[in-house]
C-alpha cells in the first residue's frame, strides 16, 4: 500500500492537487497531462510491487490493463514525455549492438567455499584470531543459484544494471535488467539516498524453466534454471528478456550515499523498504551453531522451494566488524558460501535409444539401470543430442553419474572413466528413422537430426499428443493412451481427422463406454472455441512454444495475415526472432500444412484473433504508416485512424488498403508498390482524418 499521510494516500494526495483551484487554475495543458502521468505511473508501480513484491494484487486484470493503455497511449502521443523509469519500459525496447562495459565503484567479490562443518569452523577461526575479543553474530541467506547483478540508484532512480564480470568490471545490461517486474524502477519509503548501489540474484523459478525449455522444443535447451537465467539476461534484445519471467532477490548493500547502516541485517531492511524482495528464509543466527543447523535444515529441505539453491551464504552481521577483517585475493573474509554437495549416484549405461519429437527431432535417452535418486527410482534419462554424447564421450556400458537437473529432469552428468574395461560401445545417431525406416535430415549448424517423413507413425502421434494436450487444444478426456489408440487404428493421420471423429469408432476402442465417448466428442466440440494463439501452437511448428504463439496471434491477428507475412516481417515481432520467424515462414509454405489449415477452418475452429467489434468511417480499411510525420506523432496518428475503425497493418501484403509515407519511408514503400498498394502522403491522412472527424 501507499504511505499514509494526514489519512490519504499518496495517490489521492496527487489527484486532490490536480483538482485543487488555488493550486491548478493557471497550469496548462501540459503540466496537467505530466500530473496525470505521473498518477498514472504511481498506480501502475504501486500495482505492480503489490503483486510481484508482497503477492498482494490490488487490481483486476483488466484495471490494471486499462492504466497500462492508456499510460502508452501518452507517451506514444508525447514520446518527450517519456521517461526511462516508466512501467511501459518493462516490455523492453530494440536490440543493442554492443553491450557496454561497467566498472563497478565497489568490486563485486567473489565468496570462498566450505563443504564442511570442519571448513565452516575454520573460516570462523580465522575470523576470531583478527578480531579475537568480538564476539560475532551471523546472518544466514539461501544461496540462489542465479545471476549475481549491481543496481545503481541515483535520486531514487535506476541508472544501472551490471553484471559481476571479473568482480572490478561488468556488463551494463540496464536495458534488460529495466523487464524485470521485482526490480523497482524508483525506490520507494522515507529514507532514499542520493545515490546507492542494491547487489541482489537474478534467477529464474523452476516452473519457468521447465516451461521455457518446453517452448524451446526440440534443441537449445538450457540445462540449468541458473543457465536458463543467465542467458535470459543476456540477450540483444531486451523484448525478449521481458518474455521470460525472471525475478530478483535483493541481498546487499554496495555502497550508499548520506546514510549509515551498521549491519546486514539492517541492510536487508532497508532494501525491502525500498521494494525489494528480499528472501524471506533468511535468518540471524547468534552463534556457529545456528549457522549449522540452517545449513543442515536447508540442505534437507532445498527441493522444496520453488528457484535452486546450491548453499548458504553466511555473514558476519556487523558492517564495521565486516570492515576490519577485510579481504584476502578478491575474498571477503566475513562472508563464506557453504555449498551442498549435488546429489548425484552412479548407475551402468546400458543402452542409448532414440524417440522422434512430434516436428522430426531425433531425441536420444540413456536406459539405465535403475538407480535410487533422492527416493525416485530412476531408469531413464535425457541426452538431448546426438552432440551432447560426443562432449560427453558417453559410451554404452558406461559406469555413468547421474544426477535430477533442476532437481527434476534426470540427466547424465559424466562417464566414470576409471572403471571403463575396454567393452564400452561408442554411439552414433542412427542413419535412418527407427520408426518408419526414413534417411534422416541433418541441418548444416544444429546439433538435432530430423526425420523428415510427415507420415512418420511415432512423429504423428506426438504431434497428436502435442495438440489434445493441455497448454494447445486442451481435448479433456483424451490422454496419451487415448492418443494412441486413436492414431494406431487409423482414425486420426491429421490432426483435422479429430474433428471427423464419430461414436461408433470411439466405442470400438479399448475400454471407451458410451459415457466416455460423449465426454471426447463434447471436449473435442469445445476445443473449436479455443483461442487463435493455441490453434497455432498446437500446430506443431518447429521452436514455436507458447509464447511465441502468443506473440504472433497478436502481432497478426489471424492465420491468413500470418500467411501474407514474409520472413523478414515474423522475424521483427519483438520476441520472435530469426529462428522462430523462418521456422513459421518455412511451414506456411508447405502446400500439405496449407491444406491442413484449410481443414480445420472447415471444421470451425478459432483462426483469427477475437477482436472488440468496430464501428466508424474507416471500417475495413487496414493502414500501414511508414517514414516520420511532421504534423503528428505516428502514435496519435494510428490511435486517430483506429478510433475512426480503421486497423493497423503489421507490414506490407496485397490486401493492404493504404500506405502513408512520410520522409524517409524505407523499403516498405518499394514493397507496397510492387504489390500495388495505394500510396498516400501525410497530407492525404491529415485531410482524411479531419474530414471524419469533423463530419
Amino acid at each position: 500500500m501507499s504511505d499514509v499521510h494526514d489519512g490519504r494516500t499518496e495517490s489521492e494526495q496527487v489527484e486532490n492537487t490536480a483538482h485543487a483551484p488555488e493550486q491548478t487554475g493557471e497550469k496548462d495543458a501540459e503540466e496537467q497531462l505530466e500530473i496525470h502521468l505521473a498518477e498514472l505511473r504511481h498506480q501502475i508501480e504501486e500495482a505492480n510491487y503489490q503483486y510481484f513484491v508482497n503477492d498482494n494484487p490490488i487490481l483486476t486484470d483488466a484495471e490494471y490493463d486499462q492504466l497500462m493503455i492508456e499510460l502508452l497511449r501518452i507517451e506514444r502521443e508525447h514520446p518527450e514525455l517519456q521517461t526511462p523509469d516508466s512501467p511501459t519500459q518493462r516490455v523492453g525496447a530494440g536490440p543493442i549492438q554492443d553491450v557496454p562495459q561497467h566498472v563497478h565503484p565497489v568490486p563485486m567479490l567473489s565468496l570462498a567455499n566450505a563443504r564442511s562443518e570442519k571448513e565452516l569452523l575454520d573460516w570462523h577461526r580465522r575470523a576470531q584470531n583478527i578480531l579475537p575479543n568480538v564476539t560475532f553474530s551471523y546472518v544466514c541467506e539461501l544461496k540462489i543459484d542465479g545471476l549475481a547483478m549491481a543496481l545503481t540508484y541515483e535520486e531514487g532512480r535506476l541508472v544501472t544494471g551490471a553484471s559481476r564480470g571479473d568482480g572490478m568490471v561488468g556488463e551494463d545490461w540496464t536495458p534488460n535488467v529495466r523487464t524485470i517486474r521485482t526490480i523497482a524502477h524508483k525506490l520507494r519509503g522515507k529514507h532514499v539516498p542520493s545515490k546507492v548501489e542494491v547487489r541482489g540474484e537474478i534467477y529464474m523459478p523452476i516452473k519457468s524453466f521447465e516451461q521455457l525449455n518446453e517452448e524451446m522444443s526440440d534443441t537449445r535447451l538450457f540445462a540449468n534454471p541458473r543457465n536458463a537465467a543467465a542467458g535470459s539476461l543476456r540477450q540483444k534484445d531486451a523484448r525478449i528478456t521481458a518474455t521470460r519471467n525472471l525475478s530478483f532477490f535483493g541481498y546487499q548493500i554496495g555502497y550508499v550515499d548520506g546514510m549509515r547502516i551498521n549491519s546486514q541485517w539492517e541492510a536487508l531492511e532497508m532494501i525491502k523498504e525500498w521494494g525489494f524482495p528480499v528472501n524471506p528464509h533468511i535468518e540471524l543466527a547468534p552463534d556457529l551453531d545456528a549457522v549449522m543447523a540452517y545449513c543442515n535444515k536447508w540442505e534437507k529441505e532445498r527441493f522444496n522451494l520453488p528457484y535452486e539453491i546450491d548453499g548458504v551464504v553466511i555473514k558476519i552481521n556487523d558492517l564495521a566488524h565486516q570492515e576490519e577483517l577485510g579481504t584476502v585475493a578478491r575474498d571477503p573474509r566475513w562472508a563464506i558460501a557453504f555449498k551442498y554437495p549435488p546429489i548425484q549416484v552412479a548407475t551402468k549405461l546400458l543402452d542409448i535409444r532414440v524417440n522422434v519429437g512430434r516436428t522430426g527431432a531425433l531425441n536420444p535417452w540413456a536406459v539405465l539401470e535403475p538407480v535410487n535418486i533422492r527416493g525416485v527410482t530412476v531408469s531413464r534419462a535425457t541426452l538431448h543430442n546426438e552432440g551432447d554424447i560426443q562432449r560427453k564421450d558417453l559410451r554404452i556400458g558406461d559406469w555413468v553419474l547421474v544426477e535430477r537437473a533442476g532437481e527434476v529432469i534426470p540427466q547424465v552428468v559424466k562417464p566414470v572413466v576409471e572403471r571403463r574395461t575396454g567393452e564400452e560401445q561408442v554411439y552414433h545417431l542412427p542413419d535412418r528413422c527407427p520408426f518408419c525406416d526414413t534417411p534422416i535430415v541433418r541441418i548444416p549448424d544444429q546439433a538435432m537430426a530430423y526425420c523428415p517423413n510427415k507420415e512418420c507413425p511415432e512423429r504423428v502421434l506426438q504431434s497428436v499428443i502435442h495438440f489434445v494436450s493441455k497448454g494447445a487444444m486442451d481435448i479433456e478426456s483424451i490422454g496419451e493412451k487415448m492418443a494412441e489408440q486413436l492414431v494406431n487404428a487409423g482414425y486420426i493421420k491429421s490432426l483435422s481427422d479429430f474433428y471427423h471423429l464419430t461414436e461408433e469408432q470411439l466405442l470400438a476402442l479399448e475400454g471407451v463406454k458410451k459415457k466416455s465417448a460423449d465426454n471426447m466428442l463434447n471436449a473435442i466440440e469445445a476445443s473449436k472455441k479455443r483461442p487463435f494463439w493455441r490453434v497455432l501452437f498446437g500446430l506443431n511448428i518447429r521452436y514455436i512454444g507458447e509464447k511465441s504463439a502468443q506473440l504472433l496471434a497478436t502481432a497478426f491477428g489471424s492465420i491468413d495475415a500470418l500467411k501474407q507475412a514474409s520472413a523478414e516481417e515474423i522475424i521483427k515481432v519483438p520476441g520472435v526472432g530469426p529462428e522462430i520467424g523462418q521456422s513459421v515462414y518455412s511451414w506456411l509454405q508447405d502446400s500439405d500444412n496449407l491444406a491442413l489449415i484449410e481443414r480445420l477452418r472447415e471444421a470451425g475452429l478459432t483462426l483469427e484473433e477475437e477482436s472488440i467489434e468496430q464501428t466508424g468511417p474507416l471500417i475495413g480499411q487496414s493502414f500501414l504508416l511508414t517514414g516520420r510525420l511532421h504534423t503528428m506523432t505516428r502514435g496519435a496518428a494510428e490511435e486517430a485512424i483506429v478510433q475512426l475503425g480503421g486497423k493497423i497493418a503489421t507490414g506490407v501484403s496485397k490486401s493492404l488498403s493504404h500506405l502513408v509515407v512520410g520522409e524517409d519511408p524505407g523499403s516498405k514503400l518499394a514493397k507496397a508498390q510492387k504489390a500495388g498498394v495505394p500510396i498516400h502522403d501525410e497530407e492525404w491522412l491529415v485531410n482524411l482524418l479531419k474530414e471524419h472527424t469533423e463530419a
